[in-house]
């Protein structure tokens, strides 16, 4: 039921995302208002780790989890309703996704820290790696999904039918038969009303277990490569192929449907090596991927690059994610996972910046290339280090 939950808030999420961007730029006209409005649903996902990590540490997580899709469920249902009354202005649009990107935390971090608390440690890979391979479904379905219904509904009614997704996440989760959740000792957080010093225990809890502190900083890492493809890609298929947005997409979906094999597959398949030193391998391995665009500028050798680091990233994701779960106890897992989610949440867009920067002066395979080469540096470092190794 959490899984069901979880797939139908992730698929809402996506078709809502879209809806909205649709919505903004036929009622404004004004792509600003887009790079505003996706701006104000990211940012507070970054910035609020650690109030997300103290509020789970400290109430009962299934409720958060509850009570965060039906705010959720309100305020994507108050969009088009305001809008159809004609109360829907950009200030009031924008406060309702700013206060959404905020609630969007407790529900990423919040299943994350309840799922060991539903499911046996044995079974953790397995879950977390259905878990992923329903996101990464939902990267390449939500999309689309969305741009039909916008396109035969309209964008109020898509968004509409966002709102009632996370009111009906809302009911699984309520139906699920919660065991006894796993009491928090009291004096794992403060009796002060300090969240600084709640905070700080957090990190501290973060970096002393140095598997997981190198776990994150991998997936820091990861995640500002793959900020970089996403501006690097376009260029490439633009400038070296000569190719039109319809080769774009057909790359970005077959780096989604290997993704989908290897989230997949890191759950079901079982290999003769400690997970450290896999998921070590599988960061060599992404890297490996991209080094061929440094020679070889084909769409067809884009096609492999993309098959290839699509399934190694996914499949990477959900090992990492059951490590911390299975090291870190449940009093410090809110916080603990809080932290990492504005982390690792920086990547993306520091990559991002960074290749826009570096693409003037290289060419975006070359870029490609290059950073699969740090990348491998960065596996083969990782393989270096015991205590990530060891896990």
């Amino acid at each position: 039921m959490l899984t069901t939950a979880d797939a139908i808030s992730v698929l809402g999420d996506q078709i809502g995302l879209v809806a909205l961007l649709w919505f903004v730029m036929v009622t404004t006209n004004q792509s600003t208002n887009m790079g505003l409005l996706a701006l104000g649903f990211g940012l507070p996902g970054v910035l609020l780790g650690a109030v997300v990590g103290n509020v789970l540490d400290r109430w009962p997580r299934k409720m958060v989890l509850v009570g965060a899709n039906v705010i959720l469920g309100i305020i994507f249902t108050a969009i088009p309703y305001l809008h159809s009354i004609q109360r829907l202005s950009m200030v009031t649009l924008m406060a309702l996704i700013v206060a959404a990107g905020c609630i969007i935390p407790f529900i990423t971090v919040g299943w994350m820290v309840m799922l060991p608390n539903v499911v046996s440690t044995d079974d953790l890979g397995i879950a977390n790696s259905i878990n992923e391979t329903l996101w990464q479904a939902a990267s390449l379905i939500g999309p689309l999904a969305g741009g039909v219904l916008v396109t035969k509904l309209g964008a109020p009614v898509a968004i509409l039918l966002d709102g009632f997704s996370f009111l009906g996440a809302a009911l699984c989760l309520l139906l699920i038969k919660d065991p006894q959740p796993k009491r928090i000792p009291r004096e794992t957080l403060s009796n002060k009303s300090s969240f600084w010093l709640d905070a700080w225990s957090g990190f501290k809890y973060l970096y002393s277990t140095k598997a997981v502190w190198w776990i994150t900083l991998g997936a820091l890492f990861l995640n500002m490569a793959y900020g970089q493809l996403e501006v690097a890609l376009p260029l490439f298929v633009h400038h070296e192929l000569m190719s039109s947005a319809v080769v774009l997409g057909s790359l970005w979906m077959v780096y989604f449907i290997s993704s989908i094999c290897g989230a997949a597959a890191s759950g079901f398949v079982r290999f003769p090596l400690r997970q450290g030193t896999l998921m070590a391998f599988m960061v060599i391995g992404w890297g490996v991927s991209l080094l061929p665009l440094i020679w070889f500028h084909s769409v067809w050798v884009g096609y492999i690059t993309m098959a290839l680091a699509g399934f190694l990233f996914a499949g990477y994701i959900p090992m990492a994610r059951t490590a911390v779960q299975r090291l870190i106890p449940a009093e410090y897992q809110g916080r603990v996972f809080g932290l990492r989610t504005s982390i690792i949440g920086l990547g993306v867009p520091i990559g991002s910046y960074l290749s826009g920067i570096i693409a003037q002066w290289v060419l975006p395979s070359s870029l490609i290339g290059f950073t699969g080469a740090a990348i491998m540096i960065l596996g083969v470092l990782l393989m270096l280090i015991r205590e990530f190794r060891s896990i």
